[in-house]
């Protein structure tokens, strides 16, 4: 009895705890700096900064455009004028980015501000609606870091309008984003084809 005992204890264990730990590795999608997550028809891959943790830098897929990336970019402002923000959603915000290992000239983009929420004191925005180009890509899959300022007149209206992301990780969370999008897209298409 007492062999039994122990016989199910390992079996139990084997059966159970081993694939658990490795359901858990295979959901959490972490590559170095960088996290690839899942939420409805959208993936997405970023970072967080490194002066303002809750600022988010990366991309994002949508389900059955697999090969299009969209920046997903949120910014923090605690400042007095943040309420001024509600207001200016739809308007383009102008960014420099710098990539400070390389020496050339800063990258410009203006995406829109989508989406504009309170945290507590904070107003968060977000601005995506930018699909990533093919020098920009480049630039991120080569060096270990990016610079993004939101510049004049936006920069006013934030305490910090400059923060750097790692860049360590980009590569497989692209990979793994990509991965995971054509995945998803094909099961989504299987079952539409199945119901049918």
């Amino acid at each position: 009895m007492k062999y039994l005992k122990i016989f199910w204890f390992i079996s139990s264990f084997f059966l159970f705890a081993i694939p658990l730990s490795y359901a858990e590795e295979s959901t959490r999608n972490k590559y170095k700096n960088w996290e690839v997550s899942m939420l409805d028809d959208l993936i997405m891959y970023r970072t967080n900064g490194n002066i303002v943790h809750g600022h988010s830098f990366g991309w994002i897929k949508r389900l059955g455009q697999c090969n299009y990336d969209n920046l997903y970019l949120t910014y923090s402002s605690v400042h007095e004028d943040k309420d001024i923000l509600e207001q200016l959603k739809n308007n383009k915000v102008p960014l420099k980015l710098v990539f400070p290992e390389s020496d050339g000239a800063p990258i410009k983009m203006h995406p829109p501000i989508i989406a504009v929420n309170n945290l507590g004191s904070m107003k968060i925005i977000t601005l995506s609606n930018l699909q990533q180009n093919n020098e920009l890509n480049a630039y991120m899959e080569e060096l270990h870091s990016v610079e993004i300022a939101i510049t004049s007149p936006y920069a006013k209206l934030f305490d910090i309008p400059k923060d750097s992301w790692s860049l360590d990780g980009y590569i497989a969370a692209k990979l793994k984003a990509k991965e995971l999008c054509e995945s998803e897209t094909a099961k989504r298409n299987a079952i539409v084809a199945f119901n049918h």
